[in-house]
């Protein structure tokens, strides 16, 4: 039975005039993701589509399965470490807080928690940095199949 899943992640968007090494030499932080404007998303498949923006990911470092929570606070631990790094990257470059939800249907667990305490509101007005809204949509979708696939 498939447990339930939070994917959270701080990214760096659509940047030209820095490479992805420079933002890691210049934060000292290694990705956990990035994708490279020009190429294709998924390189084994000759009909992928192309990557349109350079892309510069981290996530907490915690496994899928940890609390929302806990993945949001070692997220915030690292860039208020760094915030005087951060901060000429988040007012040049879009920045944003990304989460997915996996929600699985009588697995005996409860719909994760997502808590936006005022911790996260200080950071996210201090560097400008959004959530993106738009991987909700994707999720809601996801749950949706999900049911279905369950024959609920």
């Amino acid at each position: 039975m498939k447990k339930n899943e939070i994917h959270l992640r701080f990214s760096i968007y659509d940047f030209n005039d820095i490479t992805h090494e420079e933002i890691t030499e210049l934060l000292g932080l290694q990705p956990s993701h990035q994708r490279i404007k020009g190429q294709k998303k998924n390189p084994r498949n000759p009909s992928s589509p192309v990557i349109e923006v350079n892309k510069w990911t981290i996530d907490s470092g915690l496994d899928k399965y940890s609390d929302f929570d806990s993945q949001l606070n070692k997220l915030l631990n690292v860039i208020e470490s760094k915030i005087d790094l951060f901060k000429p990257i988040c007012q040049k470059y879009q920045c944003e807080f990304s989460c997915g939800l996996f929600v699985y249907y009588d697995n005996g667990e409860s719909t994760p928690w997502v808590h936006l305490d005022s911790r996260y509101n200080s950071i996210i007005k201090e560097l400008n940095i959004i959530i993106c809204y738009k991987n909700m949509k994707k999720v809601i979708t996801q749950i949706y199949y999900i049911l279905l696939d369950n024959n609920i």
